[in-house]
């Protein structure tokens, strides 16, 4: 007896024959009773009621487009047992379309056991990771490469790497989505990752931070591009898995701080303004804190009393107790070292509550040693 028919013989395998029609033509008693019907009774039933739909449906598959030499080398199937339990095998077999009509397929199972109880629970497990994160708010996202990027070279390797190297969105949730502007009828899992971050300078020098970091930081700039083209400014926290000096993939959450940076460029640029203003105003201004420590002067300012003079300044302001909001005049020493009379006036103005700073305005007396009643 060859190992063959030693194997039959003792261990009854799970077989079966279904046919086009979508019904039942004949079941194994091991199969059977693996099911939990008696021999012979689910003969001529419709597949739906062993096969799970999604079964049902790679079956329909196989009968509409049959293999051309009639081999059906792996399938993956779901039985349902009498008592709801399922049973998930992994099938290999032959579909008859040539010589019978309708076609008929004869296939061989092997239950996946154990194998198939870990599989559920990764299953399970994987399907509450996947609903919690299309629900967050976060935005989170995960690059895979298919192209393993070597993390073993030079920073501008891996940088190439890095955007060369073929890759996919392994996953982006709805808010990923929003952030992008994405449309609804649009999978961003489907996208090409360059699309939406493309290889640009700003990027270079955020993969640049990325390798400094081991591939782990926080609030990492980079700029990507939204679905219409624009430009989005994102903070991202970024996590690799690393296997053997490869990068296999980067994964994290994001932030757009496009309206940040443009509210902080906006104040830049008026910042920007009133400096330039106050530089066209003629008489010399300082700012000077709550710990009276110069802020900021103007250009009549360094002119007069030159660049590193303001502390000094500041502390014979203090060391006279000028009254504010009225001129007086003070002996100061101008950029030469040499003392000269100013009429000085000093406004307190209130930065947030509970913090003062003041604003000396200092003016040339041109001789005149007491103006009290000057106004500026």
């Amino acid at each position: 007896m060859d190992i063959l028919n030693l194997l039959a013989s003792k261990v009854q395998p799970l077989s079966s024959t279904i046919s086009a029609d979508g019904h039942v033509v004949s079941l194994s008693a091991s199969l059977s009773d693996q099911l939990g019907y008696p021999t012979g009774e689910l003969r001529d039933q419709p597949i739906e009621r062993i096969f799970n739909m999604e079964s049902v449906r790679a079956l329909q598959g196989l009968f509409a487009n049959p293999p051309a030499d009639e081999q059906v080398h792996s399938l993956e199937l779901t039985l349902i047992r009498h008592n709801g339990g399922l049973l998930p095998v992994i099938a290999c077999g032959l579909l008859e379309w040539r010589a019978v009509q309708p076609a008929r397929l004869h296939v061989l199972k092997i239950p996946l056991g154990s194998l198939g109880h870990r599989l559920r629970e990764m299953h399970n497990a994987n399907e509450v990771m996947s609903q919690m994160l299309q629900s967050a708010k976060v935005a989170y996202w995960c690059i895979e490469f298919a192209e393993a990027v070597d993390i073993n070279t030079t920073p501008d390797e891996i940088v190439r790497q890095v955007f060369e190297n073929d890759s996919h969105w392994r996953l982006c949730n709805r808010a990923m989505a929003d952030v992008y502007e994405m449309p609804s009828d649009v999978d961003f899992n489907q996208q090409p990752v360059r699309l939406y971050w493309p290889r640009s300078p700003a990027n270079e020098a955020f993969v640049r931070r990325l390798i400094e970091a081991g591939f782990s930081v926080d609030c990492a700039l980079s700029v990507d591009r939204r679905h219409d083209g624009s430009p989005a400014y994102v903070e991202n926290d970024v996590r690799a898995t690393i296997a053997n000096g490869h990068l296999l993939r980067m994964w994290g959450s994001i932030r757009d701080v496009s309206q940040e940076l443009r509210m902080q460029h906006d104040a830049e640029q008026r910042i920007d303004a009133l400096r330039r203003v106050f530089d066209a105003v003629p008489d010399a201004v300082l700012v000077i804190d709550e710990h009276l420590q110069p802020q900021w002067r103007n250009a009549a300012f360094e002119e007069t009393f030159g660049i590193t003079h303001g502390t000094g300044i500041a502390r014979l302001l203090l060391d006279n107790a000028l009254p504010e909001r009225t001129w007086h005049s003070l002996p100061l020493p101008d950029m030469s070292g040499r003392n000269r009379d100013f009429n000085v006036h000093c406004s307190r103005i209130l930065i947030r509550e509970g913090v003062a700073w003041r604003v000396a305005v200092f003016r040339a007396s041109q001789g005149v040693h007491r103006v009290e009643g000057l106004h500026p």
